[in-house]
């Protein structure tokens, strides 16, 4: 793969601070569907500052341009130290740009303004998941918070000076809602406002239980436009039959993933298998990666043990040591998430298959 044969740039990092999380979504790969509950082999871990400090030193964040706070297991907001690593990144780095992604269902409306504050003449915003205009609707996937905490929660941060983009997750059960929460952010003052599906059906409804009763999750009747348009993602139903050349998002877009854990990774697609591999226990593991994981020596890319500069060079070596494997269209995941399918000529000379052909 020719972009792994140099150095990768990294301008932005992904940071996830925490597997915990005030939520229940039943989607989610921190949630047992059955009840809604965390799911047993998760550390419950909230990063501190110090611990943050130790992956996060100032040479890396003086190097970024931008940054955001997500969680494949958890929610940063429900962090203690949040604010103060926040800060901390300032501190290094006064122009950084800087997101978080949360349900805002947790804390009240002080600690969002002293957010706000303490966000004051910075590049910061807050990407709300909210999935509904109602109680009613916005529970039936974000399990667990409650509608009105998280619009005051926002609001009180919006009229502190914060910035907020309304997202919403849109399924059966909601899309009739879609237009009324458009228009409820724009009275309330967000920046903007998106609506895309779930890309977590694989093909079937999703069912789950709480409180003893059953639920299922559909994907909207109507059309809706991805959250990404233009991504090149192959469902896995169609991996095996999909020919396709691995073109990594990591390496186009200059992009990493760091999580509390200290592992600096090219995306959280492998770092959601990586804390499942250390974590998870038997039967949990994907297999393929498992392997892999264990060939390169993972350790070798943690940034708390080992140092950012040893990590970083390591991480340089783990985007070669995977070139190989994308060449044969591996693995599965690469391929499913940041594969682009071949153009295949078919009798009568017309492409039978969508996108670009490798250069």
């Amino acid at each position: 793969m020719d972009g792994a044969e140099k150095a990768a740039g990294i301008g932005c990092v992904h940071f996830d601070i925490t597997d915990l999380c005030n939520a229940g979504c039943p989607q989610c790969p921190r949630t047992d569907p059955n009840g809604c509950r965390p799911q047993e082999w998760l550390r419950k871990h909230a990063g501190s500052l110090e611990e943050f400090r130790a992956y996060s030193p100032p040479e890396l964040l003086a190097s970024l341009d931008s940054a955001y706070f997500c969680g494949n297991y958890g929610d940063a907001a429900v962090v203690p130290d949040l604010i103060g690593i926040l800060g901390y990144c300032w501190e290094a780095n006064p122009k950084l740009k800087l997101q978080l992604h949360t349900n805002a269902g947790m804390r009240g409306r002080d600690w969002w303004v002293e957010l706000a504050e303490a966000a004051k003449g910075r590049r910061f915003s807050v990407i709300a998941a909210i999935d509904g205009a109602s109680q009613e609707t916005n529970s039936l996937y974000r399990v667990r918070t409650d509608f009105e905490r998280v619009i005051g929660n926002l609001t009180a941060f919006i009229e502190a000076g914060g910035k907020a983009e309304w997202r919403m997750l849109v399924f059966r059960h909601n899309e009739h809602e879609v237009a009324k929460a458009e228009a409820m952010a724009k009275a309330l003052g967000f920046t903007g406002f998106r609506a895309y599906p779930s890309n977590r059906f694989n093909g079937a409804d999703f069912r789950y239980t709480l409180g003893g009763r059953q639920f299922v999750l559909e994907p909207p009747a109507a059309k809706v436009a991805p959250k990404v348009e233009g991504r090149h993602s192959i469902a896995s139903g169609e991996l095996t039959r999909t020919e396709a050349w691995i073109d990594c998002e990591a390496i186009r877009k200059s992009t990493a993933y760091l999580d509390f854990e200290g592992y600096l990774l090219p995306c959280c697609y492998f770092g959601r298998r990586l804390y499942i591999h250390h974590h998870g226990g038997a039967g949990r593991d994907d297999r393929e990666l498992a392997a892999l994981f264990d060939a390169f020596d993972m350790e070798r890319l943690n940034v708390a043990r080992h140092g950012y500069e040893a990590a970083r060079a390591a991480y340089d070596e783990f985007l070669k040591f995977l070139a190989p494997y994308w060449d044969r269209q591996e693995p599965k995941l690469c391929k499913s998430v940041c594969g682009r399918k071949r153009t295949v000529p078919v009798e009568g000379g017309a492409s039978g298959e969508e996108g670009a052909a490798r250069p």
